[in-house]
């Protein structure tokens, strides 16, 4: 015998329990939010303390980064630049930055 299913069943209606549910889940999941953002700021800056600092290992260091301003204001281009550059430490040692992180150099150097 089949079923009688009632037109507009598990539609939702925005009034009466409905939204009251829905605002206290809204309420509990901003709170929760919340409670996430404090734990992370209070782990970042207990990680501080103990001499922790989260990001990438830096690949360019002051002195290829003056050599890199160096050849840029005797005009060689960025690309020629970047071959001449090698990295000295990390998982890339030995190898040449991109030339986006040349232009980033050169562009660090500039608002200096």
């Amino acid at each position: 015998m089949p079923v009688a299913v009632r037109p507009g069943q598990g539609v939702y209606d925005p009034s009466g329990h409905g939204a009251a549910l829905f605002a206290f889940f809204a309420g509990m999941a901003e709170s929760e939010r919340e409670y996430i953002r404090e734990k992370s700021l209070e782990g970042q800056a207990s990680a501080r303390e103990r001499g922790r600092h989260g990001g990438r290992p830096k690949v360019v260091d002051d002195d290829m980064a003056t050599y890199a301003r160096g050849l840029r204001a005797k005009g060689v281009p960025v690309p020629q630049i970047a071959s001449k550059l090698v990295i000295t430490s990390g998982k890339n040692k030995g190898e040449h930055p991109s030339v986006a992180t040349d232009y980033r150099i050169l562009a660090e150097g500039d608002d200096a």
